[in-house]
């Protein structure tokens, strides 16, 4: 595919574990927790098959790991396996305290080829420093593969194939919404697909059954809620505001999601008057499905330049008053969308 083109590393990893020979250290981060976990899990079975895997695995907590667990875990003799598995969750790689300070970088570099070795990035981020020592080793000795979102047509393919399995169908359009409705990450995606499939009684899925069954994100309530403003319904803007505030929104993401899309319909603005589309608005904004950028379209149809200006800059005024401490950061909210629902 064309998204392994531009990740060689993952392109590596597979080939690594079609080959039955993985490398002895990986670094795993990345957005798509879904993606990261399912190859640990390909790394896992090749430790061993039934019960000896359970043996040939061990799986350290990085708020934990010290010199003596890590060299514990590395030392030991696989069981009935070539290689058993070392995997670290969410340890400061570039950070390391107490004696790993001085001993990390020379442990990785003499890993036995008994090990495989995975430092998996979760609730942590990976943030490489490269003036350090350990920098130098991860360079030399590891493969660090980063799992980011899918690709438009990579999700739709695996959203078709996933419902497939169950038994149902579900055509591109419909997937498309689908990841509008509940977001890009197939870690999410995977919840929402098997709530849908066991609660639609026929073989097809259809929009509908997505609004009835799928737990929505925050940025598609987003675009309902801008599309009240555009229209100039303050109470359906009001609505669905407070349906927010009752789902533990905090006021801050919600206006951080308020501005964002006003910026978003600034910049389809611009694109529609240089007579360009879709498929740019998708690029500009990093959009998985063509149906956002649809919205955007529609929203901005009506807009005049000089108006979105004032909504950026009504935008900036609370997003001012919200971060100077005011006693009730929903009141500014509120209004914000009455003074952007009036122009």
């Amino acid at each position: 595919m064309e998204k392994n083109k531009q990740n060689p590393a993952l392109s590596r990893l597979k080939a690594d574990l079609a080959a039955g020979n993985p490398a002895r250290l990986y670094v795993f981060h990345g957005e798509e927790s879904y993606l990261r976990d399912y190859y640990i899990g390909r790394l896992a079975s090749l430790c061993g098959e039934g019960h000896l895997s359970e043996f040939n695995q061990i799986r350290l907590d990085g708020d934990r790991l010290d010199a003596e667990s890590l060299t514990a875990a590395i030392d030991g003799i696989p069981w009935g396996a070539e290689r058993k598995l070392v995997l670290i969750r969410d340890y400061p790689l570039f950070k390391p305290t107490g004696p790993l300070k001085e001993k990390l970088a020379e442990i990785l570099s003499t890993l036995p080829e008994s090990v495989c070795l995975v430092f998996s990035f979760d609730a942590l981020e990976y943030k490489p420093d490269k003036r350090s020592g350990i920098w130098k080793a991860i360079e030399k000795y590891a493969q660090a593969v980063e799992f980011p979102r899918a690709q438009a047509s990579e999700l739709v393919s695996w959203i078709k194939r996933r419902f497939e399995a169950l038994g149902k169908r579900i055509d591109t359009k419909t997937c498309e919404y689908l990841i509008f409705y509940c977001g890009p990450l197939m870690t999410n995606l995977i919840t929402e697909i098997e709530k849908i499939a066991a609660g639609t009684e026929g073989e097809t899925v259809a929009l509908a059954q997505i609004d009835r069954l799928a737990s929505r994100v925050l940025e598609a309530d987003i675009f309902e809620l801008t599309d009240f403003l555009l229209k100039g319904n303050y109470s359906g803007g009001m609505e669905k505001l407070r349906e927010l505030f009752e789902l533990k929104n905090e006021p801050v993401a919600i206006l951080g999601a308020v501005v964002r899309q006003v910026q978003r319909l600034y910049g389809a603005r611009l694109i529609m008057d240089a007579r360009q589309g879709e498929r740019e608005i998708m690029q500009l904004f990093g959009f998985h499905s063509a149906y956002p950028a649809k919205l955007l379209m529609d929203g901005a149809k009506g807009m005049k330049l000089p108006r979105l200006r004032r909504m950026q800059e009504l935008c900036l005024q609370a997003d001012l008053e919200i971060k100077s401490n005011l006693p009730d950061p929903r009141r500014t909210v509120e209004m914000l969308l009455l003074r952007l629902c009036n122009g």
